[in-house]
Parts: structure tokens; sequence; C-alpha cells
């Protein structure tokens, strides 16, 4: 894995929370992008350990989700939540999600599970399961983490990142790391590659929100709201996805934990 570091145009810049340019960003990650870094070894590979062999530039990010990412047996993030959908109906929902990706979520269909076990989907019926998927495999800070250690391509953007000043001179809100990773797209069996933006709070180190242009065209952003901490690691308590700007759906926890890691067969 190659990272290049910021030239002195982008680090501690000052810009409009608006969507880069995508052919400004596939320009940035391209340029590090060889053929052996983008090719994942084979997905169903658990990773299920603590990660390890991290680059330093991220160890900030890592450290804020505390001990899950330092201590064996909370590889397995379970929680229950209430999901709502985009014109408002609402369904209980328990989620099994490893650090891996594979991830399985009863509750959002009547009789099927909705499930990744790192090779194949089960149980999508429509976009929105796609999107659901995506969002834990691929938008989260583990899904970062991962496709990292897989050999994914990444580009730091700078630390520091806020409003343009001639627009907002008196802003004190947070600021954002902003790191760009490309890598496969694991949920579709194409595997294309894409580039996701991922919004770091420059104080506290936890993910504010992934950005990037699906294959299907949409504009997509996942926000990780309400962070709180539980037996000494970081978890959101709200999850968010936008398509388009408009709110495809939302996810509430209500309670949450983690636990060892366990087989595939878990999540089919």
């Amino acid at each position: 894995m190659r990272i290049r570091k910021p030239t002195a145009h982008y680090k501690n810049s000052l810009v409009s929370p608006v969507w880069v340019t995508l052919s400004v960003i596939a320009l940035l990650a391209g340029a590090d992008a060889a053929p052996a870094q983008v090719t994942a070894a084979r997905q169903g590979d658990p990773l299920a350990s603590v990660p390890k062999g991290l680059p330093s530039v991220i160890q900030h990010q890592m450290q804020a989700l505390g001990a899950r990412m330092r201590t064996a047996g909370k590889e397995e993030t379970v929680f229950d939540a209430q999901f709502v959908d985009d014109v408002g109906r609402r369904k209980p929902i328990h989620v099994v999600y490893q650090i891996s990706g594979m991830i399985r979520i009863e509750g959002i269909h009547d009789k099927t599970a909705l499930a990744f076990d790192g090779d194949f989907t089960h149980g999508v019926a429509d976009r929105t399961d796609e999107s659901i998927l995506d969002t834990f495999v691929m938008d989260t800070p583990e899904g970062m983490l991962y496709s990292l250690r897989k050999g994914a391509s990444m580009v730091l953007l700078g630390h520091g990142f806020g409003p343009d000043a001639r627009v907002a001179p008196d802003y004190k809100g947070p600021r954002y790391d902003i790191y760009v990773v490309t890598a496969p797209d694991r949920t579709h069996r194409a595997g294309a590659l894409q580039s996701r933006r991922f919004y770091f709070d420059s104080s506290t180190g936890l993910l504010a929100s992934t950005r990037y242009s699906d294959s299907a065209g949409f504009n997509v952003e996942t926000r990780f709201l309400n962070w709180e901490h539980v037996d000494g690691s970081a978890y959101p308590r709200t999850v968010e996805r936008y398509e388009n700007g408009r709110l495809v759906f939302s996810i509430t926890v209500a309670s949450v934990a983690g636990r060892s890691a366990r087989n595939a067969v878990n999540f089919q």
C-alpha cells in the first residue's frame, strides 16, 4: 500500500463543504493505484483479528474507535436499532457486524435476513438493500481500515478542512481530516474500483461522513452521528444515508455491545 501526502496547496486549506469534482478525486487516487495495490485477495478472507500494520497517518482515527481496535474478542458488533426508510416506515432491526465487513441484519424483511458473508450478498431485494450493505461494508471506518489492509490506495487530502473563510469568516464548527480511499466494491461481484472520501473530525478522530459517487451515478453521503463510548469502544448511535441530497434511510441504535468474531457461515 502506498500513501501520498498532500501538497502544500491542500494541507490545512479551507474549502467549502461541497462535493469535490470526481475527476479530481480520480486523479488524486489514481496516482498511487497500481494494479498490484488494488487487486484484492479472496474476499472470504475474514481479517477478523484486531487491525494491525496500518499506516501511522491514520493512527488517530483508529485509536478513536477504542478497545475494539486494540483488543481481541471485540471484533464483532451487535446492536438493536430502529430503521426508518425514505417514506417514514419504521422497523426494529437486529444487526451483527464484523470488522471484516461481514454483516447480518434481521428485520428489514419479514422472513429473510439481509447479509454479506465476505463473498456473496444474501436477501437483497432492491436498491435500498444494496445501499444498506454498502453503508456497513464500505462506508464505515471499519470498512476503510479493512480496505487499507487489503491493499487499497489512499490519499490524505489534508487536515483541518472547513468552510471557505470568505463565506464563513467566523466559523467555529468542526474541522475535518479528509482521506480518499480507492478500493474494489466488495458487495458487487464486478468488484469495480471506487473512490470514497472519508471526513474525520480533526479533534475527536471519529468519522463524520463518507462521500462518493456510486455505480448508478448517485452522489452518496453517509453520515455517522452521536458517537458514544460503550465498554471502552466508540460507536455511532445514528447512521444516515443520503443520495443526491435526499435521505434514503436512517438507523438509530438503541443498544450496542462487542463480542468475539464468528465464522462466515453465520452471515449466510
